[in-house]
């Protein structure tokens, strides 16, 4: 389903929308939903028992996506109801100032650069990863899924597929210890043979270069969470947010590229943001290219 995303309101519309959101507390899409008339408190409490009855038998499922399956809503309000969300939230996680790093002109030329160059290393590799992915299971070649990003924002992401086509509806099927952090205990048995080649080397990641060129994420940042990740935020969570997701980061060159705690994810995030200059962004990218390549030099 489409989510909202910065794209689907105007600048105009979210400085209106911020002026009468400012006052709320911090708000969910079931709630907005509900304020804007759209769905009632049945309907509401309906959907999330089968949310739950999904999740009990290990399926993720989006209310969003249950919502507009029975007609209750269309993709258009639901775009609307998330940007609301999102400017809801936004007074209560952020800080008014933007970080350095957001307003960096150099850091998104050489963004731009790099997602030129790497969207034609992904155009080159493109019929031999299909053709691999068609052989194995004959199932579709990218994978979409909804990602947050700076301060809250929903995009889709894309990757090539690297795991059985029905991999999100089951992931709550696959042993892992902490809500907020998806790490798998043990080999997650939705990757594929060539999915475990194409994460191993990296090229799954290769279609971020277009959310890159669009200015939805960098070449450098923090991960990205998904959206069931964010919904156990707390107050001090939400501070990784107030950057872009990044293709890479500290969380790829520090050790192991799936950290295996979310203390972990947060503690590099947070110092990625202390530390930041196109200079450690550069020392990334270096140091990502020779992991990819089969180095494993560690920060």
């Amino acid at each position: 389903m489409p989510e909202g995303s910065a794209a689907a309101v105007s600048q105009e519309d979210r400085d209106d929308l911020r002026r009468q959101l400012a006052h709320h507390a911090v708000s969910r899409l079931g709630e907005v939903l509900e304020r804007e008339g759209l769905i009632d408190p049945m309907e509401l409490s309906h959907a999330l028992e089968v949310q739950k009855t999904e999740a009990n038998q290990g399926h993720w499922v989006m209310l969003g996506e249950l919502l507009e399956q029975w007609g209750l809503t269309t993709p258009d309000e639901i775009d609307h109801a998330l940007a609301e969300q999102t400017l809801a939230n936004e007074p209560a996680h952020f800080s008014r100032t933007p970080h350095p790093s957001v307003q960096s002109r150099v850091k998104r030329l050489i963004d731009i650069a790099g997602a030129l160059v790497g969207l034609g290393i992904t155009l080159s590799v493109l019929p031999f990863v299909a053709l691999a992915v068609h052989l194995e299971d004959g199932g579709p070649l990218f994978f979409q899924q909804h990602r947050v990003g700076r301060h809250g924002w929903q995009f889709p992401i894309w990757k090539f597929r690297t795991m059985v086509p029905n991999a999100d509806r089951l992931k709550l099927s696959v042993k892992n210890g902490d809500p907020l952090f998806f790490s798998p205990q043990g080999r997650d048995p939705r990757i594929t043979r060539v999915g475990q080649v194409l994460r191993k080397t990296m090229i799954d990641e290769l279609p971020q270069f277009w959310n890159v060129l669009k200015g939805e994420m960098s070449l450098v940042g923090t991960r990205p969470p998904t959206l069931d990740e964010v919904c156990h935020y707390s107050a001090e969570h939400w501070r990784r947010l107030e950057v872009k997701p990044g293709l890479t980061g500290l969380w790829q060159v520090s050790g192991h590229r799936h950290l295996k705690t979310f203390d972990d994810v947060v503690a590099l995030d947070l110092e990625y943001q202390r530390r930041w200059s196109v200079g450690l962004d550069l020392m990334i990218l270096i140091r990502t290219v020779l992991r990819a390549l089969g180095s494993h030099t560690e920060m």
